[in-house]
């Protein structure tokens, strides 16, 4: 199956357009959205109504936990922006997207990992910052055993 995955959209439907254009080149057998949808400062109302339609597998990243879970006047400046842009349906819609899907018995959907969808699936955060996770980081994070 070859999957094509968008995620960080931050509100860019302009962006989005483009990458569900290129997209449909590739011939790929799903689409799947790993959230971080309408926040940002572009165009969150705008970004809801391109994809709705689309009914494609998608999970709420911590931007859509925070615009559901957080009252308005804890919101960062882009959560506020959205949450105000949005219309009741689209926040709806947000708030009821799951944290984590499985897509088959060998692909989970996860904005982060799986515990959490603020940390890094496949880079470590040290006091130098960034750097490539090691395959055991990515197993422990992935909830598989440790290789001995």
């Amino acid at each position: 199956m070859k999957i094509a995955a968008i995620s960080d959209i931050h509100g860019n439907v302009a962006a989005l357009d483009a990458v569900l254009g290129d997209i449909a080149t590739r011939h790929v057998d799903q689409i799947v959205n790993l959230g971080d949808i309408c926040s940002g400062g572009l165009f969150p109302r705008e970004t809801a109504d391109r994809l709705m339609p689309l009914g494609l597998p998608t999970i709420r990243g911590n931007h859509e936990r925070q615009i559901s879970e957080q009252p308005r006047e804890r919101m960062g400046l882009s959560d506020r922006h959205a949450f105000d842009q949005l219309s009741a349906e689209q926040r709806a819609w947000l708030t009821a997207l799951p944290t984590t899907m499985r897509l088959s018995k060998d692909v989970l959907l996860v904005h982060g990992t799986p515990d959490s969808d603020l940390s890094y699936f496949l880079e470590t955060v040290t006091e130098a910052g960034l750097r490539q996770a090691t395959r055991e980081e990515v197993r422990h994070r992935a909830g598989l055993p440790m290789r001995p």
